[in-house]
């Protein structure tokens, strides 16, 4: 018997029993969808190898239920089964036999539309969340009944094709029916605003015509936001304070209300758009962040709670489940890093589990149009583009370096056949995994290092640590080809006082090998130094001032996704960090930090204990030009190629080594 044995009890929803309580969490995955809104071959391939993975239940992503009142693109937009249903039909009958022959089960996700966060129409004349300068149309009550039709004609269609249930995408990141059920939102005089149960009035007419339409056993579960955290529009609050969207006690007593309206799961989070970071958890948020809302709404209901917002820890769901917090779990993220995620827990195998490190990389290219893609899985929703095939002629390939993309490689050429060897000239595999994991805040980090490493072991890769390679050595040993990810290193800048005992380097601080002073003094504004300004103030209680020679920090290299990028200028400010645009370090002395204004270069001495660098990294060089003529193929990737993110580097070098 697993030792968790609550996360793998099943579970009755209305009419149907779930074989355990993980289910796969909808993600936007235009990707997964091609002509008339059916599923890709990979789009079918992405659910079966969930349900092949163990997953209990899998919910899809939303799927518009209407064709005519908003906009509607049937090929670039979201997926759309009412588009063309007979064709649909046949692409999900083929994808629920193959989910349905590993005891999974599967809901369609319906969606009323995104309203004010896409070009919908609203409840009411609101901003925008795009061009909040610029109201929303408003649905007259005719356009609201056709939506409410379509939906309820949709669910049919879906019970019909075979889906096991459905979920209404409903009080979710603040789309159409987020809007109406808020007062901030919806101003309507009719029907379908005023109090609560008048804004409520939309949601009971879907819940009950699908229920009317479907039978009463048919299971039918809402993806709902239980506290907005709005403190205007585009606008979040850190703290919970100052809400002027939807408080927790007000999402208690919706989900009473849905219960009563016939409802018979509740698929639990928090945030909207305009507070992104609690709708996706970064790494600055910890690990079952919705835990406690769910266990005040699990008070109030009798119908089977599941939560979302970083659920990616075994023994912490158990426990949830245990105490009767939560009844399910649901993972969205981590299902797209390691679809086998619950079999590797059922089976003990919890250090299998490849790691979802919550950089939220993902769902910025899912708002790009073309997600989402996994900074640590190179083939997530691309298995048939990306799947690796055994190498025909096995090669001995060398790989010079010990960070993610040298480890990325050699495990890649080994699952090929090749024979591999990986050299790291210090002691230690991880490069900069090492001093990114080290903040207490990005344990995902550590511990894709861990599973990295825990990959070369169990695969049996040679790794050969404090072993410089030269061009020369390499020649020696003869490989047929050979990766360079010798890494990068940290930029210190040629200034007068750069040896001063003050000034310390950003490894150094992270690593502990230095202790900062009461006041620290960041020099660089990019994610690094954002990250340990943010440390420094939060968990080592320093007086830290940021200075960035642009006009913005977090402006350079690669982007920021936008959800990190909020968070942290929020966690910034709360935590009191000062920061100092359009100024450059131009020294440092016994008094502290000299910076230079780029406007007018006028100086000023900032006060400090430590002045810490962390400029930004550059390329190592590497020995491209000496091995040429050797016969060796050589590839460059990683930082050595160009400083990137875990993303650039793990797709880099699963690029090149499955072509190897």
């Amino acid at each position: 018997m697993s030792k968790y044995e609550h996360l793998f009890s099943p579970l009755k929803i209305a009419g149907i029993t779930v074989k355990n309580r993980y289910a796969v969490g909808p993600m936007g995955a235009n990707y997964l969808y091609g002509e008339k809104g059916c599923y890709t071959e990979d789009g079918v391939d992405y659910f079966t190898d969930r349900a092949r993975g163990g997953f209990g239940l899998i919910v899809t992503g939303s799927n518009v239920a209407n064709l005519t009142v908003d906009p509607f693109d049937p090929i670039n937009g979201n997926p759309n089964p009412a588009y063309a249903p007979g064709k649909f039909m046949v692409n999900a009958q083929e994808l629920l036999r193959r989910v349905h022959s590993y005891g999974g089960r599967m809901f369609m996700q319906v969606s009323m539309g995104p309203g004010r966060m896409r070009d919908g129409k609203s409840c009411s004349a609101i901003p925008k969340y795009k061009e909040p300068d610029k109201l929303t149309e408003v649905l007259t009550k005719e356009e609201i009944e056709t939506k409410i039709a379509d939906m309820i004609k949709l669910a049919k269609l879906a019970k019909g094709w075979g889906y096991d249930g459905v979920e209404i995408h409903g009080m979710h990141w603040g789309y159409l029916l987020d809007q109406f059920a808020m007062a901030y939102t919806n101003h309507r005089t009719d029907e379908y605003g005023g109090d609560l149960d008048g804004r409520l009035t939309i949601h009971r007419k879907i819940i009950q015509g699908i229920k009317e339409a479907c039978g009463k056993d048919y299971p039918l579960s809402i993806r709902m936001c239980l506290k907005t955290y709005m403190a205007g529009y585009n606008k979040s609050t850190l703290t919970g304070e100052d809400e002027v969207g939807r408080t927790i006690e007000e999402g208690v007593e919706i989900a009473r209300k849905f219960e009563e309206y016939g409802v018979d799961m509740l698929n639990v989070n928090t945030g909207t758009y305009d507070t992104f970071y609690y709708c996706v958890g970064p790494y600055y948020m910890p690990h079952g962040y919705n835990i406690e809302f769910a266990r005040r709404v699990k008070q109030a209901v009798n119908i089977p709670v599941y939560v979302a917002g970083k659920m990616d820890n075994p023994e912490m769901c158990e426990r949830a489940i245990a105490d009767g917090s939560i009844d399910g779990v649901v993972l969205a993220r981590a299902s797209l890093v390691d679809a086998h995620y619950p079999e590797k827990v059922f089976m003990g195998r919890e250090s299998l589990i490849r790691p979802c490190i919550a950089c939220t990389n993902c769902i910025d290219t899912v708002l790009a149009g073309d997600g989402p893609l996994c900074s640590v899985n190179p083939t997530a929703m691309r298995d048939h583009e990306k799947a690796l095939t055994p190498a025909t002629d096995k090669k001995k390939v060398l790989v010079i370096g010990g960070g993610v993309s040298s480890m990325e490689a050699a495990r890649t050429c080994f699952l090929r056949g090749h024979d591999v060897e990986l050299y790291e000239a210090s002691g230690a595999l991880g490069g900069h995994l090492i001093e990114a994991g080290s903040h207490p805040f990005k344990d995902g980090i550590a511990a894709l290092n861990r599973w990295y490493q825990n990959e070369l072991t169990r695969l049996g890769v040679p790794v050969h640590l404090n072993t410089p390679m030269d061009a020369e050595k390499i020649k020696a040993a003869r490989p047929d080809a050979v990766i360079l990810a010798v890494g990068s290193t940290h930029f210190m800048p040629k200034i007068p006082g750069i040896d001063h005992h003050k000034t310390a380097g950003c490894y150094d601080v992270l690593m502990k090998n230095v202790k900062p002073g009461k006041k620290v003094v960041v020099v660089g504004g990019g994610m690094t130094g954002c990250e340990l300004a943010y440390d420094l103030a939060a968990y080592e209680h320093c007086d830290v001032t940021l200075v960035e020679a642009l006009p913005e920090v977090m402006s350079s290299g690669p982007a920021v996704p936008k959800a990190v990028h909020a968070m942290l200028i929020d966690l910034l400010d709360y935590y009191r960090v000062r920061i100092m645009t359009g100024n450059a370090i131009a020294a440092v002395n016994d008094e502290g930090a000299v910076i230079k204004s780029m406007a007018d270069g006028s100086e000023q001495t900032l006060e400090a204990d430590t002045v810490v660098m962390a400029i930004g990294l550059r390329p190592r060089a590497d020995m491209t030009s000496e091995l040429a003529g050797s016969g060796i193929q050589v590839f460059t990737t990683g930082d050595g190629l160009q400083v990137g993110n875990i993303r650039t580097c793990v797709s880099g070098a699963y690029e090149i080594a499955r072509s190897i």
